[in-house]
């Protein structure tokens, strides 16, 4: 028997309802007190092509839904049997809507257990309604994994009853019903998986990464969002435009790219902390306006979703390859501060800190995440999101008062004042006094421009000097974290914490001890930390979803030793198995061996 340890896969076309399907299983689960994470992998088209969602849970905390394997498929036509069989696990289970077609000898293999229901022709012939045979597969499943049927049917009927009413509520649970009765009276069950409740479960939260980015940018004030509907950050602008209003906020669907980020820096310069959002196409249409922000010294908070590109690219698919664009895109000397949470704690926690180093170093942040922490859900504990704990710090902003005191002493404001910080104390518009021009012209220290050498340089090293020595140095960006010790170590970001995670649990249960270190901050580049880290290791792997390895090479330009580093890459649009790393890992013990020997 395996109990509360299930990795399951919704896999049918666009627009069968798969999302669904996951989405009450996920509530089931939750609701049972099981930890769970989702892996969606769906097309950039909205009908017709396959789409699946593999949903992971266990009854101990997990930090990724993509198992080397899966254990349940559930597979409403024969294509995606094909697409993925290979990925059950041996002694797992293939649920198969046969309605309209057999499968074929070729996808029938020995060690994978197959249950055939007709869930569309019941749909049909029972219900009068087709649509609904993914919720017909809810009622199997939760047949085969012997799930609290009361339980699961009052979560069906509370999931449409809020958004389609009682009479759709009530034929849904006709569905249910009628898939849970057909798998008592016609299937014998011959797997070992069942689902139980969980006794005395901690409390926690089931949420989206771009939820919490959404809600954590709430938090720490944001109150202008300005975007343009791009996947994987879309959510941000859906959740904000019915959110932020309620706090006094507002939210603008801009006509392009260009113009969001320009309605964005018009709010931050009116002193709103302001924010907006976009993946690989829509950061290049930005990069000129976050060069007016380096120079004018505006805050403003980018948010970059990152997906498979170049171009148009693979709009719903992940990749890690923006590295370079985020850090260095832009002409000219540019800099900015670049933040990468790992998991959905730090969406929330990162999405408030954005606004603080924006508003306290006068620059634009960027806060660098990707498709699949951005879109999949994660189960944390409560406690783990603690709103007692967020600090609004906005910085040097002047108060009438010590303005008026500036004046008084026949002083002028100088918007952009030459400080040992680089940071210049700024107003917000309408304070007597404090007008200043902000352009994007180089300038003096009162804004006006200027093409004088002397000064040129005075301005140009105040802005270098506010991001690589006093905000790299304050103890104000996110720390690296290292975990675990042992003298292969990993070096990785982003959604790349889940699978490593995973991985250095699986190494320590083999006697192989890995150390990981978890690149939170990857602009101003914390050289002397990850030197001290890369010495400490024997060799080190740099894990990163994209080509070039992009991570890596920002690495080496700090780090001498090449020889050190191995780049550990993947571009094909899925994230990273653990399995992917842990073979990479033993290759790496195999080698260090036979050179002993």
């Amino acid at each position: 028997m395996i109990k509360n340890d299930i990795t399951i896969r919704v896999a049918g076309r666009a627009g069968d309802g798969s999302l669904t399907t996951a989405d009450i299983l996920s509530k089931v689960f939750k609701d049972m007190g099981l930890w769970l994470v989702t892996y969606k992998d769906f097309p950039s088209n909205i009908r017709g092509l396959p789409t699946n969602i593999t949903l992971r849970a266990n009854e101990k905390r997990i930090y990724y839904g993509r198992k080397d394997k899966l254990d349940y498929l559930l597979a409403f036509d024969k294509k995606n049997v094909e697409i993925h069989i290979e990925d059950v696990i041996e002694n797992g289970v293939i649920i198969y809507d046969n309605s309209n077609e057999e499968l074929s000898q070729d996808l029938i293999r020995d060690y994978i257990h197959y249950y055939f229901i007709p869930m569309q022709s019941i749909a049909k012939n029972q219900l009068g309604l087709e649509v609904i045979k993914n919720i017909i597969a809810v009622g199997v499943i939760t047949y085969l994994l012997k799930m609290d049927y009361e339980k699961t049917k009052e979560i069906i009927y509370n999931h449409f009853l809020k958004t389609k009413g009682d009479k759709i509520a009530s034929k849904n649970i006709e569905a249910f019903d009628a898939g849970y009765n057909y798998a008592k009276e016609n299937i014998k069950k011959v797997d070992e998986y069942i689902i139980e409740e969980v006794k005395n479960p901690e409390k926690t939260y089931f949420i989206m990464g771009n939820e919490a980015l959404a809600f954590g940018a709430i938090v720490g004030g944001c109150r202008f969002y300005a975007s343009y509907p791009i996947t994987p950050a879309s959510e941000v602008l859906e959740i904000l435009s019915k959110e932020l209003p309620k706090y006094g906020g507002v939210v603008v669907q801009a006509e392009d790219e260009i113009a969001s980020i320009n309605f964005a820096i018009g709010a931050a310069y009116a002193g709103v902390r302001a924010m907006t959002g976009t993946s690989g196409p829509g950061i290049s249409l930005k990069t000129e306006t976050i060069g007016l922000a380096v120079m004018n010294e505006t805050p403003l908070v980018i948010y970059l979703a990152q997906r498979a590109g170049p171009s148009t690219g693979l709009p719903t698919k992940v990749e890690q390859s923006d590295i370079y664009h985020a850090i260095f895109g832009g002409h000219g000397d540019a800099p900015r501060i670049v933040i990468a949470p790992g998991n959905v704690k730090e969406m929330f926690e990162f999405a408030v800190l954005a606004f603080n180093l924006a508003e306290k170093y006068q620059t634009p942040v960027i806060l660098l995440a990707d498709q699949v922490l951005a879109q999949n859900k994660y189960t944390i504990p409560i406690d783990e999101i603690n709103l007692k704990k967020v600090k609004i710090e906005r910085g040097k902003i002047l108060t009438q008062k010590e303005l008026d005191e500036i004046i008084s002493r026949g002083g002028k404001y100088l918007r952009y004042k030459i400080t040992d910080d680089g940071i210049s104390p700024r107003t917000i518009p309408g304070m007597e006094g404090g007008i200043f021009t902000a352009n994007s012209n180089e300038h003096e220290e009162d804004g006006y421009t200027t093409e004088h050498p002397k000064k040129r340089e005075e301005m140009l090293e105040k802005r270098l000097r506010k991001i690589y020595q006093t905000a790299k140095y304050s103890g104000d960006l996110p720390e690296n974290l290292i975990f675990g010790s042992g003298e292969i170590g990993i070096i990785g970001f982003g959604f790349t914490y889940g699978p490593i995670m995973e991985t250095m649990e699986r190494l320590k249960n083999e006697n192989i001890d890995v150390q990981f270190l978890q690149l939170r901050t990857l602009w101003p580049l914390d050289e002397e930390g990850i030197k001290s880290f890369i010495d400490s290791c024997e060799k080190v792997i740099v894990v990163e979803q994209n080509a070039q390895g992009q991570l890596a090479n920002v690495i080496k330009m700090f780090y001498p030793n090449h020889d050190k580093i191995e780049s550990l890459r993947k571009y094909d649009g899925r994230g990273f198995t653990p399995k992917d790393i842990v073979d990479k890992v033993k290759e790496i013990v195999r080698v260090s061996s036979s050179l002993l020997t």
